[in-house]
């Protein structure tokens, strides 16, 4: 199949996407960016929509493949054309995206900005699967910003939408993102204070995890993560039981996230050698908890998963620190600045990019503003006596054709009148062209004057002459013709 669509690349770019988003629920990720990479090459029948779409299925691909550089051009690039195309629900699903993957490269304010300007796209009266998914990512822009309130808060919003929705969304996503946030807020407090206060919040999470997937309901909104879930939820149970002290169902719970791994290196990998870290750790099994905690470190680099690595780092340090290695801590401390340094370097890089699109984009809807305003002008011009500023002929031929099918149909008189500027050759043979044009103003002036609001006075011309958009030359007698319901001045228009 995948090699028919991909040589038939000028099949249905709807077909061709959805199967390409089956074979991500498959766990086949490659085989989902070959078939939108075809989308994007059949150039043929490559409508701008289509891009779109095609951007935002690879920079989902792209995602689930921890190839997060390559997943925020694609994301950026789809939002962009999904606003100018004004999709609100394209953007949308492609700045949840876009928030993702800024947030796993450490980009937190990017993150933070495109998962607001999401829900914002969202806020609708009726919830939506998207709506879900906004609120969803929120949370977990949040959470990497260390603000563990507001991503909880996040989460719950998100939990309300699915269950407003119509049918019903699975709220299971956004409670296993609270595992993670819980989880994370609790190694937050061990670094602060060097203990864990409570961990019955983490086991109720976990616990409805748990139930939800065994009643069927443990379905992730988006495509192509019913795989990372399962990993996910092992390695998050490998967590509650260690620092729970049950290390035999630890050491389960590991096995099988252990076994649930893809075989390719993914962010998930980097995950489960954590979960094995505090494994260690809680056995005070210093050696292992330094090479799980190493090895995490590594694979999150690999996969570019820039808030892993730092968080190894720091749990390195700690390690370093709690068996008096503090040479080696200081080591860790050192490179986990310069790593964060390297981040923000590379989040203003991105800026200055979505700054420069911002810039252009500005200076295209200044330009089509620029050229409006000239057509309209031209238009203008294109209607008008340029003397006398009245209606051309052109203009009152026009007027005169619309304004007779409305009287015949509704049975109503309509007045014509014609005004000649009699001997006007000698005004301009005695007094020059320059007074003869004072003349055609001033009578035109007069004319428009004593007009009725909806009557129209035009500048007739005449003598073979095609319009009347230049002065006439001095042999020529100058009309003029108007719409009125008075008999002078001349005009056309209803008693």
């Amino acid at each position: 199949m995948t090699r028919h669509i991909q040589d038939g690349a000028g099949d249905n770019p709807d077909v061709v996407l959805a199967a390409a988003y089956a074979a991500l629920d498959e766990g086949h990720i490659q085989k989902a960016r070959g078939l939108a990479q075809a989308v994007l090459t059949d150039t043929k029948g490559l409508t701008q929509h289509a891009e779109a779409r095609a951007l935002a299925c690879l920079a989902h691909c792209d995602r689930i493949g921890s190839r997060l550089r390559r997943a925020s051009q694609a994301s950026h690039r789809a939002a962009q054309l999904f606003e100018q195309l004004g999709d609100v629900q394209g953007e949308a699903n492609a700045l949840t995206t876009l928030a993702h993957v800024c947030m796993l490269l450490g980009r937190n304010d990017e993150a933070v900005e495109a998962a607001l300007l999401c829900v914002r796209l969202c806020d609708t009266k009726v919830s939506q699967p998207q709506t879900v998914l906004a609120h969803n990512c929120l949370g977990l822009a949040y959470s990497w910003s260390g603000d563990h309130d507001r991503a909880d808060a996040s989460f719950e919003m998100a939990v309300q939408a699915a269950r407003r929705c119509v049918p019903a969304v699975s709220i299971y996503q956004p409670r296993l993102n609270q595992v993670w946030v819980e989880a994370t807020r609790l190694l937050d407090e061990r670094y602060q204070t060097g203990t864990m206060k409570s961990l019955k919040r983490l086991q109720e999470l976990a616990d409805e995890c748990r139930q939800l997937e065994q009643s069927g309901r443990g379905t992730p909104v988006l495509p192509g993560l019913q795989s990372m879930a399962r990993t996910i939820t092992h390695a998050s149970s490998v967590l509650v039981a260690a620092w729970r002290g049950d290390f035999a169902a630890a050491r389960l719970a590991l096995d099988s996230a252990t076994r649930s791994l893809s075989g390719v290196i993914t962010w998930l990998d980097s995950f489960v050698r954590w979960s094995a870290a505090e494994l260690a750790w809680a056995q005070q099994d210093w050696a292992g908890a330094e090479r799980e905690l190493t090895e995490m470190r590594e694979m999150a680099l690999a996969v570019e998963h820039e808030q892993l690595a730092c968080r190894a780092h720091l749990l390195l340090a700690q390690v370093f620190e709690l068996q008096g290695k503090n040479d080696k801590a200081r080591r860790e401390h050192r490179a986990l600045r310069r790593r964060e340094r390297r981040v923000v370097a590379e989040g203003l890089g991105s800026r200055e990019s979505l700054v420069s699109w911002q810039l252009g984009a500005r200076q295209s809807k200044r330009h089509l503003q620029q050229a409006l305003v000239a057509s309209k002008q031209f238009e203008r011009w294109s209607l008008e006596d340029a003397l006398t500023g009245m209606a051309n002929r052109r203009h009152f031929e026009q007027a005169l054709a619309e304004r007779l099918q409305v009287c015949v149909a509704a049975d109503r008189p309509l007045t014509v009148a014609m005004v000649d500027v009699d001997k006007f050759k000698s005004v301009n043979d005695r007094f020059t062209h320059s007074v003869g044009d004072r003349v055609l103003k001033t009578v035109a002036a007069l004319m428009s004057s004593e007009v009725r609001e909806n009557d129209l006075p035009a500048r007739w011309a005449g003598d073979g002459l095609p319009s009347c958009s230049t002065t006439p030359p001095s042999n020529w007698r100058s009309r003029f013709a108007g719409a009125s319901g008075r008999p002078w001045p001349p005009s056309i228009g209803n008693p």
